[in-house]
């Protein structure tokens, strides 16, 4: 039985350059960031989604460890969706 690594394994190893890892996370985690966009600004799920892996990768040694990776991630997506919104007001 071959077990899935969990993702801060995935990250660490993602962060010691093993493109794999990263793209395994973002795949992991891509389905459930897009329903997190579908529910609130179906138009732009599409960039949305784009806009937070992109931003996750910037950003992919900030990350601390103090949460689980999900919970980081959706913070990102968080952040994206608000920024969408606050231009739209604009």
């Amino acid at each position: 039985m071959v077990t899935e690594p969990d993702d801060i394994s995935l990250l660490d190893q993602w962060r010691a350059g093993d493109t794999k890892a990263g793209q395994a996370l973002f795949e992991r985690h891509f389905d459930s960031i897009s329903r997190f966009f579908e529910t609130k600004c179906e138009a732009e799920v599409d960039e949305l989604v784009q806009l937070t892996f992109l931003a996750c990768l910037r950003a992919k040694h900030q990350f601390r460890k103090e949460s689980s990776f999900r919970t980081y991630l959706f913070a990102i997506a968080r952040n994206e969706l608000y920024r969408v919104l606050r231009e739209r007001q604009r």
